[in-house]
């Protein structure tokens, strides 16, 4: 079996991948040259992806790129000014977007973002590259970076969820001189699994600005060799170490409190049960994607109980503005099915 050089997880980097179309522009379509970007129909975006070869095999890292296109992107082309030409439909299944079908071009202002440029696989972690250079002291930070790595089952129902998830523990971080690039150690890399980090504290340099796109999905086939990084060498640094001051503790009054026996999930909690069981792929909490938004979903005053069976035996005719029917998922649990039920009812 030949492995995948790179995953796009799937919900979070497209349902429907389409073209891919390599940057041959020279600099005209901005700091990207020679890097691929991949398009979707069903989340109407694209992505981007880096190549590098490790022992020979090719295996790399994706980036979300551009969304809020018009319909579903289809087919990709660039002029001779650099601008990115895309064609768009959704051949009635259905895409975020407003419309059926559209042509739109991107075009670069000439300003550089703030964005990990790419990343490479390390005998011990990863190495960033990034447009600008960023701010040593938040770079340097271990709370900055939060990852986890996952696989993905091959089964029968759509959309598998994230498998065998671990948290990935960052032992250290050292940044270049010249703050274009960030080393990340972990002692817990794993071959075959994507490697998700997001960099939610990194700042540049120069303005404070965060990252425009903070997460890379690295797809490991193998790890790279050579001298790793000594534990002298990092910055193992955590800004929630820091002391703060304890706020003192009031009398202890003779009211009970009651804990509530269920509490809905904060938007926060839910997000990782959204992401895992791919509710995102097709719904977002407030616009139409290719399903309906939760919101509107809360609408409809379905109990938990019924929004569980419908997950598990989808209704089409329930929605018959929506082309593309929803396909069946058995494989959420029902414990997390009942707890996402409860949230969506709450939006209302």
């Amino acid at each position: 079996m030949q492995l995948p050089a790179v995953v796009l997880p799937h919900g979070i980097l497209g349902i429907s991948n389409s073209e891919v179309k390599v940057d041959k522009t020279e600099g005209k379509f901005g700091p990207f040259s020679g890097q691929v970007f991949i398009g979707d129909m069903g989340q109407s975006k694209i992505m981007r992806v880096v190549l590098e070869k490790v022992k020979g095999e090719y295996q790399g890292v994706a980036f979300d790129f551009r969304s809020g296109f018009q319909s579903g992107v289809m087919r990709m082309d660039f002029d001779n000014n650099g601008n990115l030409f895309v064609g768009e439909t959704n051949r009635g299944w259905g895409s975020a977007g407003t419309t059926n079908s559209g042509l739109e071009f991107l075009t670069w202002t000439g300003r550089i973002p703030f964005e990990m440029k790419t990343v490479k696989s390390m005998p011990d972690g990863f190495e960033i590259e990034f447009t600008k250079p960023v701010d040593k002291s938040s770079a340097e930070d271990l709370d900055s970076y939060k990852g986890k790595s996952y696989i993905y089952k091959y089964h029968a129902a759509y959309g598998s969820p994230q498998a065998n998830l671990e948290t990935i523990k960052i032992k250290g971080v050292k940044v270049s001189e010249d703050g274009y690039k960030v080393r990340i150690v972990t002692d817990n890399l794993r071959p075959f699994y994507v490697h998700e980090i997001t960099l939610n504290g990194v700042k540049e340099k120069a303005s404070g600005q965060l990252i425009l796109h903070p997460t890379f999905y690295y797809t490991l086939n193998n790890i790279a060799e050579g001298d790793k990084l000594v534990l002298t060498e990092l910055s193992t640094k955590r800004s929630s170490k820091i002391k703060k001051k304890v706020a003192k503790k009031k009398p202890r009054t003779s009211k009970k409190v009651v804990a509530k026996k269920n509490p809905i999930l904060t938007d926060e909690q839910i997000q990782p049960l959204l992401t895992n069981n791919t509710c995102v792929a097709c719904h977002h909490k407030d616009k139409r994607l290719v399903g309906p938004s939760f919101k509107l979903i809360a609408k409809r005053n379905y109990t938990n109980e019924k929004i569980v069976e419908l997950i598990y035996n989808p209704q089409p005719k329930n929605w018959p503005e929506y082309a593309t029917p929803m396909a069946p998922m058995p494989q959420v649990p029902k414990d997390q099915a009942l707890k996402i039920a409860a949230w969506i009812n709450a939006l209302d």
